[in-house]
C-alpha cells in the first residue's frame, strides 16, 4: 500500500497558525489541506471500488459447494451456514460483520455490509429483511476508530518546508 504524502498545513487553521499569518499563507495552506482531504477520500473510494469488484468472490470460487447444499438439498433455513464454503466465505469476506466481525473491522466493511443487505433483500424478496439490519453499536465504534487508524497508517507529512517563512520571502 503506497503512502499518502501530505503537506504541513499548520497555517490552515487559526489554532495552529502563527498570529502574524499572512492572508496568502492562510489561503495556500487551506488549498493544500483541501487537496490532502481529497486524496484521502480518493483512497477510500479506491478501497470501496475494490470491494465492489470482489464482492462474494468466494461463492464463485467454490460454486459447486454453494449450489449443492442450498439448491439441491432444498434447504430454506440457515443450515448452510454450517458448511465449509460458508465458513470460508465469512472468514475471507469482511462484509459479514454480524457472522464474523474482524478485529480490525472498518467502515468499508460496514458499507459493503449495508450495500449487500439492501441489494440482497430488494433483489431476492423485494424488500430489506430487518433482521440483517441490526448491528452492535460497539462494533460500529470499533469500525470508526479502525478506519481512522487505517488512514493514519498510510499518511505521512512531508519533511519539506512547503511554505516559506517571512524571512525567506524577503
Amino acid at each position: 500500500m503506497s503512502k499518502i504524502i501530505i503537506k504541513n498545513t499548520k497555517y490552515a487553521d487559526s489554532r495552529t497558525a502563527d498570529k502574524d499569518i499572512t492572508k496568502d499563507k492562510l489561503y495556500d495552506a487551506t488549498i493544500n489541506h483541501i487537496n490532502d482531504v481529497r486524496r484521502g477520500m480518493d483512497y477510500f473510494s479506491e478501497q470501496i471500488h475494490k470491494r465492489g469488484l470482489n464482492h462474494d468472490y468466494t461463492k464463485i470460487d467454490c460454486f459447486d459447494d454453494v449450489y449443492a447444499p442450498s439448491v439441491l438439498s432444498g434447504h430454506t433455513d440457515d443450515s448452510f451456514k454450517q458448511g465449509e464454503w460458508y465458513q470460508r466465505h465469512i472468514t475471507e469476506e469482511r462484509h459479514h460483520v454480524n457472522d464474523n466481525a474482524q478485529i480490525d473491522i472498518n467502515l468499508i466493511d460496514i458499507l459493503e455490509h449495508i450495500v449487500d443487505i439492501v441489494m440482497a433483500g430488494k433483489g431476492r424478496a423485494g424488500q430489506i429483511t430487518s433482521r440483517y439490519c441490526d448491528i452492535d453499536p460497539i462494533l460500529l465504534h470499533r469500525a470508526y476508530y479502525n478506519t481512522i487508524r487505517m488512514l493514519d497508517e498510510i499518511v505521512e507529512v512531508s519533511n519539506a518546508e512547503e511554505l516559506l517563512t517571512e524571512e525567506e520571502e524577503e
